[in-house]
């Protein structure tokens, strides 16, 4: 039996402008832009959420802004573009969120109450400025965690992430198989939907589409923007050992940056991760920790050490912690 994943610990999404969307997402989010990522800053930086017990050098639950080559496709309509980013607020804040976003002239949809993703609440749906999709979402019940200290802009942890999936079938049994995932099963569910709870909070969500979402990063271009998931620290090497026996590599230049072949055509795979750590852990190995779905959305784990029985809280720790002891006993 594969291993559950517990929560979101980040995502990344790309931009065209990073000094606008650094602006941006601090005024919108309340996020720390944290100027010391390990990146240059021509690349890419990380936020954290306003979370004081949860930031980037303490704990989890950020987001990353990723510089791109090329121009950005054009986004579409608000609510109807994948992958679409969600964080938890509370229902009593809504009214505040929306003179927040008023105020800023962010595009945005009016609230809407739903339960056709898995979960009774209202969601807002808006756009950065490059964009990109987020949503706004404030449960009918609260999970554990998930509003923890959640700083003056009352923004909470990241609840759930959706994406487009040309086969649910296909992608309810890949995520079955290497996230130990299970679909939830609910009348409430709409038909062209998949939604996977997590284990301590949130969800992955999957939308039926002709196509995968335009700004998917196995669409080939070498963006680093991806979402990463949280499983307990034994399961770590285990998960990924599954993948490198059963999934193919995909092929990178780094002369060129790009990766070979039509990334929509080609099959769920792993893949070099862009950072540092993970070049020199490709370099040695021959295998990446980071792996698409079949649909081309970008993924990589993060073990979590709990606080206590729960994972409600955790400590995490990257490929970049663990690999060396790894190659040790495994590379060649």
């Amino acid at each position: 039996m594969t291993p559950s994943i517990y929560w979101i610990d980040h995502y990344t999404i790309p931009v065209n402008d990073l000094q606008r969307a650094i602006d941006f997402h601090e005024r919108v989010m309340g996020v720390k832009t944290m100027p010391d990522s390990g990146l240059p800053i021509q690349r890419g930086v990380f936020q954290a959420f306003a979370h004081p017990e949860l930031l980037l050098h303490g704990g989890h639950c950020h987001q990353g802004l990723f510089l791109m080559r090329e121009p950005l496709p054009p986004s579409q309509e608000v609510g109807r573009g994948f992958p679409r980013h969600a964080v938890f607020i509370r229902p009593e804040d809504i009214d505040e969120h929306l003179r927040r976003l008023d105020a800023l002239g962010v595009v945005h949809s009016d609230p809407r109450t739903t339960s056709d993703a898995g979960e009774d609440g209202t969601a807002i749906y808006w756009l950065d400025a490059d964009g990109n999709h987020f949503e706004f979402w404030a449960p009918r019940h609260m999970p554990d965690g998930a509003m923890h200290d959640p700083g003056p802009l009352k923004i909470g942890r990241i609840s759930h992430i959706t994406y487009a999936s040309r086969d649910l079938a296909r992608t309810t049994e890949f995520f079955a198989r290497y996230c130990g995932l299970q679909p939830l099963r609910s009348a409430d569910v709409a038909a062209d939907t998949v939604v996977f709870p997590l284990a301590a909070a949130g969800r992955l969500v999957f939308k039926l589409a002709d196509e995968p979402g335009l700004r998917a990063s196995g669409r080939g271009v070498f963006s680093d923007c991806h979402t990463a998931l949280v499983l307990r620290k034994e399961d770590f090497w285990p998960s990924y050992e599954r993948m490198w026996a059963e999934l193919p590599e995909w092929p990178y230049d780094p002369q060129t940056r790009r990766f070979a072949g039509d990334g929509v055509t080609q099959p769920a795979r792993t893949l070099i991760h862009g950072s540092p750590n993970g070049m020199k852990f490709h370099a040695a190995f021959g295998r990446g920790d980071d792996w698409i779905d079949p649909d081309a959305n970008l993924f990589h784990f993060v073990g979590g050490l709990p606080h206590g029985a729960s994972m409600t809280f955790y400590d995490r720790f990257f490929l970049d912690d663990v690999m060396d002891e790894y190659l040790a006993t495994h590379a060649g």
